[in-house]
């Protein structure tokens, strides 16, 4: 059975006039292992390190308290597919972390991060489905 297809909760206008300052600060993750293989035509790996041999060269796995979670690169100025024209991942294939982030105009206007990560995204879910799916790897 194959899971939904994540819910995009981005406002591309106020994303574009805020120039993408959670992309900035950091990648988000892919919550959801098997749709992250999907989208990336990986086999399932026998473990963290199988994984991490077969990653895109963009892609990491990030430690999150002990779990090997993947993540986009974070360079400088933030996730290694932000540019100035807004996120080059298409809407398919971008981490449901950063697909859960709803847009707040309070951003815009004191420039501080006032998005908020819906619960689908959230780095606990991200965690807990990825610890299970070590788990029976």
């Amino acid at each position: 059975m194959t899971s939904p297809a994540p819910f995009n909760h981005a406002d591309p206008l106020i994303c574009r006039q805020c120039r993408g300052l959670c992309c900035q600060g950091h990648p988000g993750v892919w919550v959801d292992p098997l749709r992250f293989l999907r989208v990336f035509n990986l086999p399932k790996p026998a473990s963290p390190q199988a994984l991490g041999r077969t990653l895109p060269v963009e892609l990491v796995l990030r430690d999150i308290d002990g779990v090997a979670i993947p993540a986009p690169q974070k360079q400088v100025d933030g996730c290694i597919f932000l540019d100035i024209d807004g996120c080059q991942l298409p809407e398919s294939k971008r981490p449901e972390q950063c697909l859960a982030l709803e847009p707040s105009l309070d951003t815009l206007i004191d420039g501080e991060i006032r998005c908020q990560l819906q619960p689908e995204g959230s780095t606990l879910t991200a965690l807990q489905s990825w610890q299970s799916f070590w788990a029976h790897s």
